[in-house]
């Protein structure tokens, strides 16, 4: 049985991950192009700190999109 995440049942807990995936689409998107996010060889890293922060607010939603 799958669990049911706080993304999917909280209102503000899914506008606070939501802000930091935006942050992580904009930083995949700008990789390599020297735009405001284009972190370089610290791509990686800024991701993981998102990651990480998803992880503080939501541990099974977490787990759903970093299942490594």
């Amino acid at each position: 049985m799958k669990s049911i995440t706080k993304y999917k049942t909280n209102k503000t807990i899914r506008a606070r991950i939501d802000k930091h995936l935006h942050k992580m689409a904009m930083i995949v998107a700008d990789e390599g192009t020297g735009a405001k996010y284009d972190y370089g060889k610290r791509t990686k890293i800024e991701l993981r700190k998102i990651e990480k922060a998803i992880k503080e607010i939501d541990v099974d939603f977490y787990n759903i999109i970093c299942p490594y």
